[in-house]
């Protein structure tokens, strides 16, 4: 009898949990963005967080956690209850962050639990106008037959970007100087007048901009709509080079299977939002959901392929 009445305790444990996980999200979720108001991971994680209030009927709140290359933001959903309401926007920066931040401790494939990618996007190669390169192989050309003579600038390591322009050095064999700047606009301003030599930068930035510097190439496999008529690197002289950028939601480790099928459902009917996919086309981005397990494989790729771009370019964690 004693048997009988755990059983039917732990049976009713089982159907309550059932029930709870099945009424998920019972209460406001939070989606921690690792920047500030105004970046794009914000823009995006915002449009998105609207469209997924109105599908699971509950509110989707963005709260911004910038600091210390992210690792604040990314830290603090590390060790929040695995239960489906504290979520991260995570970039595809996260992939190399540990072999140049030497503030992260997290492990990405044991530390997170992949729900779904929402989006990829690739930024711009721009060059001064007061370079005789006309086009990237051009370009490559004469960066070769100067080396150390030509200055490209970052916006922080460990940044997309960042990755980008390390890879088309080594890829192209160009030794160049690493001009630091406080953020895109002073960078993009520089190439303008002709202070710095090369950099590359968000897609929206360069077509604003594209009548007062060159825009040699995309960083993606393939072109974007925003700029058709500017070509891949891999078509204008790098063969194999993609770098593009990409926003996923992931959550701590050890969610319920349960909860993170009806957020990745509810994710991939957000992305199908005509609205949606206005506003992130806007902003250069191509919505672009996944699995789970879809999104794990494509950390445990580019982790491979930073920790490759690291070591050729002699970059140890700061």
């Amino acid at each position: 009898m004693h048997c009988l009445k755990r059983l039917l305790v732990l049976v009713g444990f089982a159907v309550a949990g059932a029930a709870c996980a099945a009424g998920y999200p019972e209460k406001p979720v939070k989606i921690i963005v690792a920047s500030g108001p105004g970046s794009g991971d914000d823009f995006a994680t915002r449009v998105l967080a609207n469209e997924l209030s109105g599908i699971l009927k509950q509110q989707f709140v963005v709260e911004n956690r910038p600091g210390a290359g992210g690792v604040i933001g990314q830290t603090t959903v590390q060790k929040s209850p695995p239960d489906g309401y504290t979520l991260l926007l995570a970039g595809g920066s996260m992939a190399g962050a540990k072999f140049v931040n030497a503030a992260v401790t997290y492990d990405v494939l044991k530390d997170f639990t992949p729900v779904s990618l929402i989006e990829t996007s690739p930024f711009a190669l721009i060059a001064s106008p007061s370079l005789p390169a006309k086009d990237l192989k051009e370009f490559i050309a004469f960066a070769k037959a100067r080396p150390g003579k030509l200055t490209f600038g970052t916006i922080g390591a460990g940044q997309v970007p960042w990755w980008a322009v390390f890879l088309l050095n080594h890829m192209a064999g160009i030794s160049a100087v690493d001009v630091t700047y406080k953020d895109t606009a002073a960078a993009t301003t520089e190439v303008m007048t002709g202070r710095l030599d090369y950099f590359v930068t968000a897609l929206v930035t360069a077509l604003a901009s594209k009548d007062k510097l060159r825009v040699l190439a995309v960083t993606s496999a393939e072109r974007s709509a925003m700029l058709p008529d500017v070509p891949t690197m891999a078509e204008a002289g790098l063969p194999g080079y993609d770098m593009p950028a990409w926003r996923s939601i992931m959550g701590p480790a050890g969610m319920p299977a349960d909860v993170v099928a009806t957020l990745n459902k509810a994710i991939q009917q957000a992305l199908a939002s005509p609205d949606l996919r206005e506003r992130y086309a806007k902003a250069g981005s191509v919505p672009l959901g996944s699995t789970p397990a879809e999104l794990r494989k494509r950390y445990e790729h580019w982790m491979g392929i930073f920790e490759k771009i690291a070591k050729n370019a002699g970059v140890k964690p700061q």
